[in-house]
């Protein structure tokens, strides 16, 4: 499963804008959780450090950023998304970054594509309204399918 592109698609969902340099960050921090689960546990001692290495930078940066991307996420209009992603954090409270990218670990490690294209969602909020767009999510179905035969 190409977990990049669903780390990109669920960013996308919640409107977070790509200019952010905190979203690279969260790309790249959750694909080295995926490779090693463990980085999780030491957020600060190696995660960040591992990041900001690769984007030449230091690790207040990629905190500072990450917080940014978190709360742009948490302040999203993509409440369906938000409780299938963050439904046994009870959404009081807006989580840290650790909560956050541990989440985000766990929802893109409960699927995989059959799941994903058999489910035939993907709540996508529209950029206009703010609200679910159906159109949107069928093109995304669609794009991971072309993806997929790749």
């Amino acid at each position: 499963m190409n977990y990049e592109k669903v780390i990109i698609n669920t960013l996308d969902s919640f409107g977070v804008s790509r200019s952010y340099t905190g979203y690279n960050y969260v790309v790249y921090g959750l694909l080295l959780i995926l490779e090693d689960s463990e980085r999780i546990e030491c957020i600060t001692k190696t995660l960040y450090l591992d990041v900001a290495k690769h984007f030449h930078t230091n690790w207040n940066c990629v905190e500072k950023n990450m917080r940014t991307v978190v709360n742009h996420v948490w302040d999203s209009h993509n409440t369906e998304l938000l409780e299938i992603i963050f439904s046994r954090s009870g959404r009081n409270r807006k989580p840290t970054n650790k909560e956050f990218l541990k989440y985000m670990y766990d929802y893109i490690t409960r699927f995989d594509n059959e799941v994903l294209i058999a489910d035939r969602r993907i709540p996508m909020i529209c950029p206009v309204s703010n609200a679910y767009c159906e159109a949107l999510s069928t093109f995304y179905i669609k794009l991971l399918q072309i993806y997929e035969k790749r």
